[in-house]
């Protein structure tokens, strides 16, 4: 039997998954591998372990680019939500997709050469086929990373040649047909064996398990053409519906057990040093929604603290109804339409979403929680809450804290705004930037001669003033989600209110898909009060189903940040003649749909997240706070908060690496024409509002 040369060395499948087979044990010579001799689940189980991402991928693709670019990391140092890259980053990301796919394409070839195998066993004649179909739905999957990410692909790839690349139309179109027929011929009653389980870190080769995948992914691929092609996207839907149950049970879920160490099944939001501070995206939509945060704090799941302590933060507490904050209108910028800018609010809210406290680490709340939180990172000995805005003496260039604008942040919800390292009013905010402090000294020893009672450093500022993402997800001890029974339910809810025979009412998927999330987060015993919740967040969205009254400016209480006076200011919620989503509202059934999908996707599934952006609009993002234009993002202007949203102010892709360009010059041309505009992180997919007439 020929050689598949393009397969990998014995070496590198045998180390892909420590239960599977030794392959020295069945083959002799690693180099010219007879691929009658490989495992077709071999090649997938490595695909699937190389879409774990390893480290350097994990925070180049995951957290700076698709965690970025969605809004759920406000930290973004790289300037990827206002269109900056980084060319080697996107040539690591580029390279682990091809891998990924390449790998699976070598595992259903293979399933081909030993199914045309004369002599294959009983078991194996039955198994294979089923292989073969995880393996064609895997493919679609992580050819999806690649399509949602840069845009047109090759379909016929990944073979050790230059690829003709596809529109991302015909892409989508492949996908539907090669995911209608492998669902079609899974046979869920064919069992692996142990040895085989091993070899699947997804579902054990579960094959109704795999189905149910399957199905889910037809539903999030055919909701992407909601607004592009509307009847092709409800054909799809509809055909998805009818083949059978997509993942709607917590044990269905699709998601790979991370370990510790730096190979691809580390933690893909592990680095230390990467702060994953919380948005002003997020903070907006988090605020004021759903139910009381003491009730969240009292830990009903068990999920947060190793012993609930309301009481500690009883004084914190402050009305998230009426009051907005502290203001500190020179010191942030004032050029976005996020309708809480230039805001600080110095307390814990009285109500945010339950999700939150599981999400993130509030500022200072470390001591308690069952895993500390970023406190432990290297340098966060300077994560301290207490700060201010500062002075510079032009003469000495001495920089001094201004004390009428000491501000703690104990317990505070706040989020960094996109654009905020083109914000120079941020150079002397000690709340993001810090500055030089004087501070207690943790070694002062009286008894020491020189020891002094207090030192000069230089805080953190916003890594020990806005919420972080919380530990549990940096320490390589959770089950990466890729799908979740949440999303089902949304993709069913938003499919009912379009009137698509999906056999479930809207209300009834959309409360279905909030209690799957606040039940896998711990926070399923709120779930009736939550679903109950009439107040709005930041950005005019509520909870419940029936309260559909779009929100009316309300006059709530502030303080001056500079000189500490208490005053009144009329909120405005974001105009919605003026922002992006085309049905012109901020608490319609299709932004609450929304919202909740947001908020329960976070922060496993940032591509997600940013699709649905680009194709509704939704939910309410602001535009990027900058002091300067932004070179990357041509459209915005210093002005351009007073008119209605664009496209072109919000990024939304990743740029073609220029090891494309340069291995295979035709085709990165070829790749552009299709996209239809420049090779530029502002320009719309196919099917993103401005993709398409």
């Amino acid at each position: 039997m020929k050689n598949i040369l393009r397969i990998l060395s014995v070496g590198a499948f045998a180390v892909a998954f420590a239960g599977c087979a030794d392959f020295e044990e069945i083959n002799q010579d690693p180099q010219a591998t007879d691929a009658s001799k490989v495992e077709p689940y071999y090649a997938l189980n490595k695909s699937i372990m190389q879409a774990q991402q390893n480290p350097d991928t994990g925070e180049r693709l995951f957290v700076i680019n698709w965690a970025s670019l969605a809004r759920q990391d406000g930290e973004d140092g790289y300037g990827t939500a206002v269109g900056q890259y980084n060319d080697d980053h996107t040539v690591n990301c580029y390279n682990y997709m091809c891998n990924a796919i390449k790998y699976v394409v070598d595992a259903i070839d293979l399933c081909d050469i030993h199914l045309a195998d004369e002599n294959i066993g009983e078991h194996d004649s039955q198994f294979l086929p089923n292989v073969k179909s995880f393996a064609r739905i895997w493919k679609v999957y992580v050819m999806t990373e690649f399509v949602d990410s840069f845009g047109p692909m090759p379909i016929e790839g990944f073979k050790g040649m230059n690829p003709e690349f596809n529109s991302v139309k015909d892409v989508y179109y492949y996908f539907y047909d090669e995911l209608r027929d492998a669902i079609s011929q899974i046979n869920v009653n064919v069992q692996p064996t142990e040895a085989e389980m091993k070899c699947d870190p997804s579902y054990s080769y579960d094959a109704s398990k795999w189905k149910a995948y399957g199905i889910s992914l037809w539903m999030r691929l055919a909701m992407r053409l909601s607004e592009v092609d509307h009847e092709k996207a409800r054909a799809e839907f509809e055909a998805a519906v009818a083949a059978g149950d997509g993942i709607l049970t917590a044990d269905q879920i699709f998601g790979v057990q991370e370990k510790s160490g730096w190979d691809d099944l580390s933690g893909v939001m592990s680095r230390t040093w990467d702060w994953q501070t919380l948005s002003s995206t997020v903070a907006n939509l988090m605020m004021n929604l759903g139910t009381p945060s003491l009730d969240a704090l009292e830990d009903p799941g068990h999920v947060l603290y190793s012993a609930p302590d309301v009481k500690r933060y009883e004084p914190y507490v402050k009305d998230s109804d009426t009051y907005l904050g502290k203001r500190f209108e020179d010191f942030y910028s004032g050029a976005t339409d996020n309708p809480t800018k230039q805001f600080f609010f110095d307390g814990l809210p009285s109500t945010l979403d339950p999700r939150a406290f599981v999400y993130f680490t509030l500022p200072g709340d470390y001591s308690n929680r069952i895993e500390t939180g970023y406190a432990t990172f290297p340098g966060a000995v300077n994560a301290y809450q207490i700060t201010g805005m500062f002075a510079k003496n032009e003469s000495t260039e001495e920089v001094t804290m201004i004390p009428e604008t000491e501000t703690d942040a104990t317990y505070s919800w706040n989020g960094l705004p996109a654009g905020w390292t083109q914000d120079d009013y941020l150079d002397l905010n000690g709340l993001v930037n810090g500055q030089m402090q004087e501070i207690p000294n943790p070694d002062y020893d009286p008894s020491v001669p020189d020891s002094e009672p207090t030192i000069k450093t230089t805080l953190s500022g916003y890594g020990g003033t806005y919420p972080q993402l919380a530990e549990k997800y940096r320490n390589n001890t959770q089950i990466r989600v890729f799908f979740g029974p949440w999303e089902t339910y949304f993709l069913l809810a938003e499919a009912a209110l379009y009137n698509w025979n999906v056999g479930i009412s809207a209300q009834e998927a959309y409360e279905a898909g909030i209690k799957a999330s606040l039940d896998y987060t711990g926070m399923g015993a709120l779930y009736s009060d939550y679903i109950a919740s009439t107040s709005y967040n930041r950005v005019g969205t509520s909870v419940n189903w029936d309260h559909t009254d779009e929100p009316a400016s309300v006059t709530m209480t502030y303080v001056d940040g500079m000189t500490g006076e208490e005053g009144e200011w009329t909120y405005n919620y974001p105009d919605p003649a003026k922002i992006l989503y085309e049905g012109k509202a901020l608490n319609d059934h299709l932004t609450k749909i929304i919202t909740q999908k947001f908020i329960a996707n976070t922060p496993w599934l940032p591509l997600e997240n940013l699709c649905d952006h680009s194709r509704l609009g939704l939910p309410f993002w602001d535009i990027p706070a900058s002091s300067r234009l932004l070179p990357y993002m041509p459209e915005y202007t210093l002005t351009s908060y007073e008119g209605a949203q664009k496209p072109g102010y919000f990024a939304q892709r990743m740029v073609y690496p220029s090891s494309l360009r340069n291995a295979d010059p035709a085709g990165y041309e070829a790749a552009v024409q299709l996209l239809g505009g420049e090779d530029s992180r502002v320009t719309p997919l196919w099917w993103a509002i401005g993709g398409h007439e």
